[in-house]
């Protein structure tokens, strides 16, 4: 098990399209966790040639996209560099953009390009992490009276 670097701020995104296994794809919603506070915002559907596209894979590029933007606002805002390990569920987006797995569906070259330039005005490293352990992902999941994760969403702030 990798310890995390005490140097660098943890920071998790993931995504979500309900209904995406089952043919009728509900709205798409991303989430990211920067030091424990978290967003949750509405993710557009994304415009192509061949029409509007909803998946899973959008929703987790929007995530960490959404992450890298408000990184950078705190950066630019604080006036200080800071340092950011960020995790993710999403094996295929934590490969991409480790450079470990090509991007071939040409509907999601646009999304790594994005969090590829917005990652390289940023000090970050990215880490793969089991579902259960994403603090973002814990923001997406349906409301559960009893689970005690649920705090954490409670907290988070909704942006649209």
């Amino acid at each position: 098990m990798v310890r995390p670097d005490p140097a660098r701020t943890e920071c998790f995104f993931d995504g979500a399209c309900p209904g995406n296994q089952f043919g009728q794809k509900g709205p798409m919603r991303a989430a990211y966790v920067i030091g424990g506070q978290g967003v949750v915002r509405d993710v557009p559907d994304l415009e192509t040639a061949q029409g509007r596209l909803r998946s899973n894979n959008i929703a987790e590029y929007h995530g960490l996209i959404f992450l890298l933007r408000r990184l950078r606002e705190i950066e630019a805002a604080t006036g200080q560099r800071g340092a950011y390990v960020i995790h993710g569920d999403s094996q295929l987006v934590i490969r991409q953009m480790k450079g470990r797995y090509r991007v071939k569906a040409d509907h999601l070259r646009a999304l790594h390009s994005e969090a590829k330039a917005l990652a390289a005005q940023l000090d970050v490293i990215f880490e793969e992490m089991p579902r259960r352990r994403n603090e973002a992902g814990f923001l997406l999941e349906p409301k559960s009276g009893n689970d005690p994760r649920r705090t954490r969403a409670s907290e988070a702030t909704r942006e649209n």
